[in-house]
């Protein structure tokens, strides 16, 4: 048996190998997938399958699917690579008054409360001045607040939106 060109370590059959089909395919199926990302439901599940021959090597990627996120092999730690994050807008109006609020809720729930972030996307008239900031956040939703600079001076909004971001490290 040779290796693949590309120093990966795929073992790959050679014409005086005696013919096995079983072999060959596992060579290069095992030296494929070993490079790709590997799904798994949980921990658990990674842990369990990932032993013996099939045990990680410095490199290697993983998805899990209870977490929603990409983990790789530190040659003894599996670290996460990416974070999970959804994002999205919302419209609010509301008439003669200093603050308006909005719920909404996440296209999926977070598995544990996330860091979200808010911006009025307008520009127009008295609304420029007017802040907004998440509250209320949970693993499902969180409330949009706008509030005026003055709480004295009333305006009103029609459609204003406001683009969010959550993440989740």
């Amino acid at each position: 048996m040779s290796n693949d060109d590309f120093g990966q370590g795929v073992n790959i059959a050679e014409l005086l190998d005696a013919p096995n089909a079983e072999v060959l395919a596992k060579n290069i199926v095992n030296g494929v997938l070993a490079r790709s990302i590997l799904v798994y439901a949980s921990v658990a599940e990674r842990s369990a399958t990932m032993t013996g021959a099939a045990a990680p090597v410095e490199g290697m990627h993983t998805y899990l699917k209870d977490t929603k996120r990409l983990y790789q092999y530190h040659g003894s730690v599996w670290r996460q690579v990416s974070s999970l994050t959804q994002q999205g807008s919302a419209s609010l109006s509301w008439t003669n008054a200093n603050s308006a609020t909005l719920n909404v809720t996440f296209p999926f729930a977070f598995s544990a409360t996330p860091n979200v972030f808010t911006n009025i996307n307008s520009g127009n008239g008295a609304v420029a001045r007017w802040a907004s900031r998440a509250y209320n956040i949970s693993t499902t939703g969180f409330t949009i607040f706008l509030t005026a600079p003055d709480p004295a001076i009333l305006s009103s909004g029609t459609n204003i939106p406001v683009q969010w971001f959550a993440s989740l490290n």
